[in-house]
């Protein structure tokens, strides 16, 4: 093909176009370039600098070397730089160049071709600033999220230890009722706000995967003692197909995935059956929870999984939860590696699955049993809250389960009581936030070092902004969200004591 011939094609080009010289100069530019830039073709001609003239000022180095390098002989694609247009407007434009060899070999120079961007670098901007709203909308939600539960929290934890304390004492059958009765309001508002702090350690990115091998069997006897009653109240048939298998997971994560499918399907299904069971393909273990509840519609199957998302609940009855727990689910799961399924028709029910990785090895993790010793007659305790009385509602939980309390609701009042005592503490609880910006790591760490070693701390905290959560986390204390379960805490206490290991 002809110079000349080349030259007509070229003219009709979309893109700017433009011929160079082995020595650098300008033969020729298509008139392309004056859509782009608003100058002519015979002004880049005569432009002594051709096209540094229209390149912005900042850019300029850059395309300079660049066109060193093309009349060097190498090619390029799609190199993003700033144009200055005639009427002072700043653009967008990618640049493509390939060395021009003549028939016989010889080199006719460079080749490039300029196309505008302008409209993609605003696409680019407008994506990246959606993101950044996003991303404050997010950190606004979060803390919003911190403030209502930490408020909410402390009277729900005040209550908690009063009925766990009330509980241990001699009542009649109407007053068990009634206590009977508060713990399932307060074990509804737990598990709405368990939820909250899910999400929050999750935003806060504290929570990492401590991988074991977990029994499958050990596992579903869990589930089955948890969930058993809930079934029979709802007259539903629960079963659970166990198998004589281990998986690598972390325990707590698996556990927390699966309490949350289990809850969403005996939630959603009004007649039949939720089954649990497991099955093994190739080196990969299928947990599954069978229901024949509503089922799901293919349009909404991605969108439960999104955070405060439910189905057929305009109305917001608490008793179909928060719509956190699949979005927990899909999120903890991914930190595992561990994908979510789910197969589902309207009318006939669901089936949500994770797959996990086979364990080499058979180390399971043993479960905490329920039974677990409550008692701590002979421990001394050093507790500190600046609440009245969340720090009464603790004290006399501690007492009632028969241990030794040394309380105060400031740090100098502890450290002065834990001096005057005769018992040294073995442990100590300290309420996170405290008066005047001191913290509870601050009031353990000084009572640690009023008797001379690391005893045990335990940090309670209803705050689930994620900074703060990251902060607790760094302390080295066992970390426990309001409202406590009294059980819970007094379990928690003979564990780190000793009494009672993890796996007891």
């Amino acid at each position: 093909m002809s110079t000349d011939l080349f030259e007509i094609v070229a003219n009709y080009t979309y893109d700017w176009e433009s011929w160079f010289l082995p020595d650098g100069q300008v033969r020729w530019v298509n008139p392309a370039v004056e859509r782009m830039t608003g100058f002519s073709v015979d002004a880049c001609l005569t432009m002594p600098d051709y096209p540094l003239e229209i390149v912005h000022p900042e850019d300029r180095d850059a395309v300079r070397a660049l066109l060193k390098s093309a009349l060097e002989g190498t090619s390029g694609n799609d190199v993003e730089f700033r144009i200055q247009r005639r009427d002072g407007q700043v653009g967008w434009a990618a640049v493509s160049w390939q060395p021009m060899i003549g028939p016989d070999g010889e080199r006719l120079g460079v080749r490039t071709s300029i196309r505008d961007i302008s409209w993609r670098k605003s696409a680019e901007d407008a994506l990246r600033l959606a993101k950044v709203d996003a991303e404050k909308a997010d950190r606004a939600k979060s803390r919003f999220l911190a403030a209502a539960s930490h408020d909410l929290r402390q009277p729900l934890q005040a209550v908690s230890m009063y009925v766990s304390a009330l509980a241990r004492r001699e009542a009649d059958e109407t007053s068990q009722e009634i206590l009977a009765d508060i713990r399932t309001c307060l074990d509804a508002g737990n598990e709405l706000l368990e939820d909250l702090v899910d999400i929050s350690r999750l935003d806060a990115g504290v929570v990492v995967p401590e991988f074991s091998d977990v029994a499958i069997a050990d596992l579903f006897e869990m589930l089955e003692k948890s969930f058993q009653r809930e079934a029979q109240d709802r007259r539903l048939d629960l079963r659970f197909v166990p198998r004589s298998i281990f998986v690598r997971a972390d325990h707590a994560i698996l556990a927390r995935i699966l309490q949350n499918l289990l809850a969403n399907a005996l939630r959603y299904t009004e007649r039949g059956r939720v089954l649990v069971g497991c099955k093994v393909r190739g080196d990969a273990a299928i947990v599954e929870v069978w229901d024949s509840g509503i089922g799901i519609a293919p349009e909404y199957q991605d969108k439960i999984f999104e955070e405060f998302y439910q189905l057929d609940n305009p109305a917001r009855d608490r008793r179909r939860g928060a719509g956190l727990g699949l979005a927990i689910v899909r999120r903890k799961a991914a930190l595992m590696g561990a994908p979510i399924a789910l197969r589902s028709e309207p009318g006939k029910g669901s089936v949500f699955s994770i797959t996990l990785p086979i364990a080499q090895g058979n180390e399971a993790f043993e479960v905490i049993r329920e039974d677990g010793q409550l008692d701590l007659t002979g421990c001394t305790i050093a507790v500190i809250d600046d609440e009245p009385h969340q720090l009464n509602a603790l004290e006399t939980l501690l007492r009632a389960c028969g241990g030794q309390v040394i309380a105060s609701n400031t740090i100098d009042g502890l450290v002065n009581r834990v001096a005057a005592s005769q018992v040294p503490p073995e442990l100590a609880i300290a309420d996170y936030r405290l008066q005047a910006g001191a913290r509870g790591s601050d009031a353990i760490a000084a009572v640690r070092f009023k008797v001379n070693r690391t005893i045990p701390g335990i940090l309670v905290t209803g705050d689930t902004d994620p900074e703060r959560i990251a902060e607790a986390e760094a302390s080295g204390c066992r970390l426990i969200h309001k409202p406590v379960d009294g059980a819970s805490l007094v379990r928690t206490i003979n564990q780190l004591l000793g009494k009672v290991s993890s796996a007891a």
